[in-house]
């Protein structure tokens, strides 16, 4: 049994797709994050650095002990290599460009477009220093997605933990993004979004916490 320690925001979604993927046994312990449950000694206890998603794995491989983890590329990869789907084996090439684009949305993708978001909907005024240079950063990581979906149907070739990470952050509404800018990820996005682990992770989600933002997928 896997505890997730979890809030239906776009990091926290990522591993609640996976774990629907790879058809695991678990139990989401709910993290309201928007009442300060992240700053609980208790959780605090799992997750190091006090934020979602975390996990709690009561029978690792190797070990009698429960195997906690925090911060969702390490869980991806923790989960996928535990299961062996969704990531190659260490010693191949492919497992390399699936960790190139899982480390490129940890770096990139949430800092900045969560950034952008946080300045357009929570900030007391417009500060359009952050905002123009926010914005620009935004579409040049939506380009370079849509350079690599134009040469491959999903980012490291095959569906991976990779597409699971980038898919929950990619919310053009509340991006500023156009999507007729770029087809290939529209056409993506829509690949995810039929599939049936996706669906029911976001389902889960809205069980939990309907009007989060990241929860819509427009």
């Amino acid at each position: 049994m896997i505890d997730l320690y979890y809030w239906p925001t776009g990091n926290g979604l990522k591993i609640g797709i996976l774990l629907e993927e790879l058809g695991l046994e678990y139990r989401v312990v709910p993290i309201n994050i928007r009442e300060g449950e992240q700053k609980q000694a208790a959780f605090q206890r799992i997750s190091a650095n006090g934020r979602i998603p975390a996990i709690v794995d009561h029978a690792p491989q190797g070990s009698s002990r429960p195997l906690s983890l925090f911060e969702s590329g390490a869980i991806l990869t923790y989960l996928a290599d535990k299961v062996g789907r969704f990531l190659p084996p260490a010693g191949r090439v492919e497992r390399h460009k699936v960790q190139e684009w899982l480390f490129w949305q940890v770096g990139h993708i949430t800092p900045y477009l969560s950034q952008l978001q946080l300045f357009k909907e929570k900030a007391p005024q417009p500060i359009p220093f952050a905002l123009d240079l926010l914005d620009a950063e935004a579409t040049r990581l939506y380009r370079v997605l849509e350079v690599r979906l134009s040469e491959v149907p999903f980012v490291a070739g095959e569906y991976s933990i990779a597409d699971m990470a980038i898919f929950p952050w990619i919310q053009p509404l509340r991006q500023g993004q156009d999507l007729t800018h770029f087809p290939h990820i529209h056409a993506w996005r829509e690949r995810l979004k039929a599939r049936p682990a996706i669906q029911r992770a976001y389902a889960n989600g809205r069980e939990l916490a309907a009007n989060e933002r990241s929860l819509a997928l427009q």
